[in-house]
């Protein structure tokens, strides 16, 4: 008689997941995806058990949920804070060399001081190590045209100001901050605010009031913007340090990584990779980053992803929502629940998910990733039942507006907190 209530409970159950499985296929398969390409993966945390796939294997462009692996790379790499310069005393001078810290004079971490601190109180000279940077201006499969647009900051070994110039209007002469570069800007009707090459910017009806506009990183600049910023000499050396050179640390790592999930910044997800191969390297490359941690780390990834940059700004990139699961799921296991959700953008209440996925209480933690024709979504999901679930979700080369297909995301995901 056990046994006989016993098959008809779990027939019921096979029964109440079919269903389930049913729904979010007729929904994936409905009219309104019939145009793009789509792809969902569902998955269990506890268990690691598959619950839906769809597409689950196929490769998509993942635009911003790159940064998944940057921050895994980061958390994997990384310690408790920022290591901003390596740094030594030799005849009563100070020599340095940048290790990719993207925080000192950022407009973001203005009330971090340490780095600016240390340096003004050194009494000799600084020698600026430079050349240990190996990479483009920007990343590999990055559209050429953004490279004005703010969220196209170079990359570099010792970024500052956040690799950023912010261009403002004025009755006579525009300005320009920081205030090495006041004389490269000047009134003129133009497509672009900045020269593709050189640091001359152009100011006309086409900007606001203030423009924020990347500048062209070049070594001689670094030196006078740095020496401009602590008020002493500072010199470009080729020498590397020795072997007995110390770290000095800028400020607690989460809040790099906070920040990087929450509003999806490239520039940060950017140097965060270039801070882990200058952990693991001697140099800081992009590519010798994603090699170590591919290497080390994601060994039996399901397909074969191509992984190229740190913020997903490049269409090169190609994962599958399996593989995002995948990371996502080494998260899980390897650091406390609490820290990832306190990182990642909560449904209805912070960063790029505010608009979306809310409700009475946050059932999201995930990074979304767009670019035009695609959105995407990964992490994590806490249904009514109290299950927590890993998903992916990937939308590529839809002509809908972005907020529709961000609605039927939504939908689906309700309908896996609701019914799972």
């Amino acid at each position: 008689m056990m046994m006989r209530s016993l098959v008809i409970i779990c027939f019921i159950f096979s029964g109440i997941l079919n269903a389930q499985s049913d729904w979010v296929r007729n929904h994936l398969e409905s009219n309104f995806y019939k145009t793009q390409f789509v792809g969902f993966y569902l998955q269990d945390a506890e268990t690691g058990k598959e619950l839906e796939n769809y597409n689950g294997e196929k490769l998509f462009t993942p635009a911003s949920n790159i940064k998944i692996l940057s921050l895994y790379s980061a958390m994997k790499t990384l310690k408790d804070s920022i290591p901003a310069l390596r740094y030594e005393r030799k005849d009563g001078n100070l020599f340095i060399q940048g290790l990719g810290d993207p925080t000192f004079l950022h407009p973001e971490f203005k009330s971090v001081t340490r780095v600016m601190d240390f340096l003004k109180k050194e009494p000799g000279k600084i020698f600026l190590r430079w050349g240990k940077y190996e990479g483009t201006r920007m990343g590999l499969g990055w559209s050429w045209e953004d490279y004005e647009k703010y969220y196209s900051a170079e990359r570099s070994e010792l970024p500052l100001y956040g690799n950023m110039a912010t261009i403002k209007k004025g009755k006579g002469k525009p300005s320009a901050f920081p205030a090495t570069l006041a004389d490269s800007v000047e009134y003129e009707e133009s497509l672009f605010s900045r020269d593709f090459y050189d640091n001359k910017f152009k100011v006309g009806s086409r900007n606001g009031a203030s423009t924020k506009v990347p500048f062209v990183v070049k070594d001689e600049l670094i030196r006078q913007m740095l020496a401009d910023a602590v008020g002493k000499e500072v010199e470009l050396t080729d020498k590397d340090l020795s072997k007995n050179a110390k770290t000095l640390f800028s400020l607690p790592s989460d809040l790099v990584y906070k920040r990087m999930m929450e509003v999806s910044d490239n520039f940060l997800a950017e140097q965060i990779l270039l801070m882990v191969s200058a952990q693991v390297t001697s140099s800081l490359s992009s590519e010798k980053a994603i090699q170590h941690i591919t290497s080390k780390y994601l060994k039996g990834m399901p397909q074969e992803a191509v992984w190229v940059d740190g913020s997903g700004l490049s269409r090169y990139n190609l994962f599958s929502p399996k593989d995002m699961v995948f990371v996502l799921d080494k998260l899980y296991k390897e650091f406390p629940t609490q820290r990832l959700y306190n990182i990642f953008a909560i449904g209805g209440r912070t960063g790029t998910l505010k608009g979306n996925y809310g409700g009475s209480t946050p059932y999201i933690y995930a990074k979304s990733g767009t670019l035009s024709n695609n959105y995407c979504l990964s992490g994590y999901l806490i249904t009514k039942s109290g299950k927590t679930l890993i998903f992916s979700v990937m939308n590529n080369h839809f002509q809908k507006e972005n907020w529709q297909v961000r609605q039927e995301t939504q939908k689906l995901l309700e309908h896996v907190r609701d019914n799972y």
